[in-house]
């Protein structure tokens, strides 16, 4: 009889504690500190990823893969709005969005496909919609910009896309009527090939020019409009397969023709479906179901079946949201705020200081300027005993529960500095000049002090524990503007001008450079982290809190990339100033369009994180 090893390969190791990397999946081993066996198991499951930075339906040109995805055009709403198609194009890279070089035409429901630095995009619809405004255009993606190319064999939309960017396929579409029309691509001309079976549009599709699969679409005004039809192309002409257990219309897929993922999709009107179905070339097994129910987004049409994106879409409005699809032996966590402890007092401008799970509030507005001092220990806040020597608010804060600093604010006076000892306030060394809605970063003996108003200034101070210097300063004059990072590696992130910007500064400890924008202007946002890996979420645009926002976005040191949203949005709260960009606070602050609306409500961001699918051998 063979053992495990001889099946194998491989002994069952006694190990005390358990293995952190997927080269253990299938493999069984004991632990002998909990005296269990246990093995890794594959896990399939959909988690969440950061979110578009405008939320876009009609969204299907679209290509690359999970980790270096691009998404192209697409429309905000649906008729009877008639939104005009856009030229915003998004890129992901497994983590967030960034905005990228525009298409040189706004379109939506083209074709797509190709890779993150190779691709390109055809045919598509205009506004306003009707028939005569589709087109037949192709652009092509050469990692730095988009230039015209061969144009289709006939304008049309809702045409899928797979292939690459000099190996391309167009498979149906619409123009005046359903159409089953094949086309393949050379990297700058079309070649009309063998029609589909089932002329449609706004399939599923994945798959390469010789190899690929179409799932559902619809064929309007059929009765019903979606359908379950199934084809393979194999560059040559197409094949019917089993069909779908159920009508799909614009549906998301990625895999090959032989191990595919088909997810989401309208099950006839309105139906939004979060069904998921994989393809094993014979027949269909249901999997984990989406989060968000969703037709008529992105799906990167990636030939990948253990590593797939779904990207906005439309349910009952255009989304944002974003679905990660893994089939490994890690379980993906998707980065996400959650609720913390209220506050006592329910504020907004207040100095705040720490991380995530040792945080001090002090100062701030409920309808009047208040010191009073709060400190949070990762579950729920308690009212100090000391309050700030005087009322209060817009000052900034920096350094830790047991060495902070508040500086600036807007009562008088304004330049007054608050030193924090763990247990009680004394006053420091007085700023060269008194300001309010100033960004701060640093330390206690090595802090910074940079922009701010009233009138609005570009000034930059130092403290080194008992007096402020003067230095270089900022580029840009601007108030409400976030500050991360130490004294040597700082920054200066958002703010307001004469409107809110999205510029970030970034401070060496001498001088200021420009850094990379922001996705979203925003101003009185909060942050967390360091020049090279910060956080920067909350704010209000178009201006201090008229509409509150609860985007987040991630800074590398280079750009900004967006993150998990908060339940809330809100400005002019207070962040984490010595946290970091994978665990921040976001304390109060002005809600939506009632900057007197001040909620006690606090919310917990965490990063992704990734672990090995464990589990533990039983006889159950």
């Amino acid at each position: 009889m063979s053992d495990y090893k001889n099946i194998i390969g491989k002994p069952i190791k006694f190990l005390a504690t358990d293995p952190d990397n997927d080269a253990a999946e299938g493999q069984i081993w004991y632990n002998s500190t909990s005296n269990l066996y246990k093995n890794v198991l594959v896990n399939t499951a959909f988690s969440s990823g950061a979110n578009l930075i405008t939320s876009r339906s009609d969204f299907r040109g679209t290509f690359g893969t999970q980790s270096a995805f691009k998404g192209a055009g697409g429309f905000t709403t649906l008729p009877p709005g008639n939104t005009p198609a856009i030229t915003n194009v998004e890129d992901y890279d497994g983590t967030g969005f960034s905005t990228a070089t525009a298409l040189p035409l706004a379109t939506r429901n083209q074709a797509g496909g190709g890779t993150q630095t190779a691709g390109w995009v055809a045919g598509g619809r205009r506004y306003p919609t009707s028939p005569s405004n589709t087109t037949d255009t192709t652009v092509d993606w050469d990692g730095s910009s988009w230039t015209s190319s061969g144009a289709l064999g006939s304008a049309k939309y809702g045409n899928s896309g797979t292939g690459t960017a000099t190996a391309g396929l167009s498979s149906g579409g619409y123009s005046t009527t359903n159409l089953n029309e094949t086309e393949e691509y050379n990297g700058s001309s079309w070649s009309e090939q063998n029609n589909m079976g089932t002329a449609r549009y706004r399939t599923a599709a994945t798959g390469t020019q010789t190899a690929t699969i179409l799932f559902g679409g619809d064929t309007y005004p059929g009765s019903p409009q979606d359908v379950n039809n199934v084809e393979e192309y194999d560059g040559t002409s197409w094949t019917a397969l089993t069909n779908l257990p159920a009508v799909r219309g614009m549906g998301y897929s990625f895999g090959t023709t032989t191990d595919a993922i088909v997810t989401g999709g309208r099950t006839g009107p309105p139906g939004a479906s979060n069904t998921t179905l994989q393809w094993d070339g014979t027949s269909y097994t249901s999997f984990p179901t989406l989060s968000t129910a969703r037709y008529n987004g992105g799906d990167g049409a990636t030939t990948s079946s253990t590593a797939g994106l779904v990207v906005g879409g439309y349910t009952t409005a255009a989304l944002s949201t974003t679905e990660e699809y893994h089939r490994s032996a890690n379980v993906i966590t998707g980065a996400a705020w959650a609720s913390g402890g209220n506050t006592n007092t329910a504020r907004r401008g207040q100095a705040g200081l720490g991380t995530q799970t040792a945080n001090i509030i002090a100062g701030g507005y409920t309808g009047s300027f208040i010191s009073a001092t709060e400190s949070y220990n990762g579950s729920s806040w308690t009212t100090l005993p000391v309050s700030l020597p005087g009322n209060q608010n817009g000052g900034a804060g920096c350094g830790t529960t047991s060495s902070g600093i508040t500086f600036g604010g807007e009562v008088a006076p304004k330049a007054q500095t608050n030193e924090w000892n763990g247990s009680s306030w004394t006053s420091g060394g007085a700023m060269n000049t008194g300001r309010q809605y100033l960004a701060g970063f640093g330390t206690q003996t090595a802090a910074v002090a940079g922009g701010g108003n009233y009138p609005n200034t570009n000034l930059t101070e130092e403290y080194d524990g008992s007096s402020w210097t003067a230095g270089n300063a900022m580029n840009t004059t601007r108030r409400h503007l976030s500050g991360a990072g130490i004294e040597s590696a700082g920054l200066g992130i958002g703010g307001y001008t004469t409107t809110p910007v999205a510029n970030t500064e970034e401070y060496d400890g001498t001088s200021w450079t420009a850094g990379g924008n922001l996705n979203q202007v925003r101003s009185g946002m909060s942050s967390s982290g360091t020049q090279t890996s910060a956080l920067g979420f909350g704010g209000g645009t178009p201006g201090f809190s008229p509409t509150a926002i609860g985007s987040t976005e991630n800074y590398d040191g280079t750009s900004w990339i967006t993150s998990a949203t908060m339940a809330q949005g809100r400005a002019a709260g207070s962040g984490t100033p010595a946290g970091t960009s994978t665990a921040a606070l976001q304390t109060n602050g002005s809600i939506q369009t009632a900057p007197t609306s001040h909620p006690a409500a606090t919310e917990e961001f965490t990063g992704e994180t990734s672990a090995l699918n464990i589990k533990t051998i039983t006889t159950s």
